[in-house]
């Protein structure tokens, strides 16, 4: 039996850095959505753990699911495998967490075909050093995280009804670049992190979607994404970059608006990638789907 599994991209709503601790990890104050954009994960019973990815050089153990079913397996005493195959949608190092998706939803996967029935929390739990988006998909539905993502809970308002344009330029940014240049940033003095008080009036404000912390520095190194906001901004009030870049998004009233504003901005040759979609309130990855991939 192949099941076929969704692994959505999701979107950053706000993003702000609170706090650097002392073994250099960052705390964060952030919010999460899904998209209608999914990786998509192939995935069988087997005697050995393998992991293959269509996009050649991200199979084997390097694979961030690899490493993380290893370390499950290994942790609660599992000697089954899987078969898990990638077909990826997602462009990497781009802020949408294909990766971390891709993990999470093969260990939501393993939790069920290993009939181990481990609650969500403490999945979160394990999963979370091995990366701060994966607690994000394990959650199920959209939220705001704090800590270093682990802490999470139901994102309290509605998601904009507006169409969701999606640019990719092209080219990747490093996690730990943006933050390594963020952090001299902060102890060069040219700026501060944002103040744990007040958090939550900063939430209730209507202008923090699309707040970023990390925006500066991501355009500081990557030309492309500053031209790519700036292109944005002349088409849509409501522009932001995700996570730690570099996709940057745009809202429009109308998905026709979002389809003309990609393809102009792909002839003008600062897009590489597009995708025009809806924010998605629930993981696509939940009971009836369970139900039909097992049909």
């Amino acid at each position: 039996m192949k099941l076929r599994l969704p692994a959505p991209a999701k979107i950053n709503l706000h993003l702000l850095v609170t706090a650097i601790r002392e073994d250099g990890m960052h705390e964060l104050d952030t919010s999460f959505a899904y998209t209608d954009i999914c990786d998509e994960l192939q995935i069988e019973p087997c005697d050995t753990l393998t992991v293959s990815c269509s996009t050649p050089e991200l199979s084997g153990e390097k694979n961030l699911v690899y490493k993380l079913l290893d370390a499950f397996r290994k942790q609660y005493g599992i000697s089954q495998g899987l078969a898990v195959h990638i077909v990826k949608n997602i462009p990497a190092q781009a802020g949408l967490g294909g990766g971390s998706s891709d993990a999470a939803t093969a260990l939501l996967a393993a939790n069920r075909l290993w009939q181990l029935d481990i609650p969500t929390a403490e999945l979160i739990t394990f999963a979370a050093p091995f990366g701060a988006d994966i607690p994000c998909f394990l959650y199920g539905k959209a939220s705001c995280a704090r800590g270093i993502g682990e802490k999470l809970n139901d994102y309290p308002d509605s998601l904009p009804e507006k169409a969701l344009l999606l640019v990719w330029p092209g080219t990747g940014l490093s996690t730990a670049e943006v933050f390594q240049h963020f952090d001299h940033q902060i102890n060069s003095g040219d700026r501060t992190l944002t103040p744990p008080e007040g958090l939550d009036t900063i939430r209730r404000d209507s202008s923090c979607l699309g707040k970023n912390d990390l925006e500066g520095s991501a355009c500081s190194l990557s030309l492309e994404v500053s031209q790519l906001l700036q292109a944005l901004r002349k088409h849509s009030d409501t522009v932001w970059m995700s996570g730690s870049g570099s996709t940057c998004i745009a809202l429009f009233d109308h998905p026709e608006q979002a389809r003309a504003v990609a393809a102009h901005l792909k002839m003008q040759n600062p897009a590489n990638w597009t995708f025009v979609g809806t924010m998605q309130q629930q993981h696509q990855l939940d009971e009836k789907y369970w139900d039909v991939a097992k049909r």
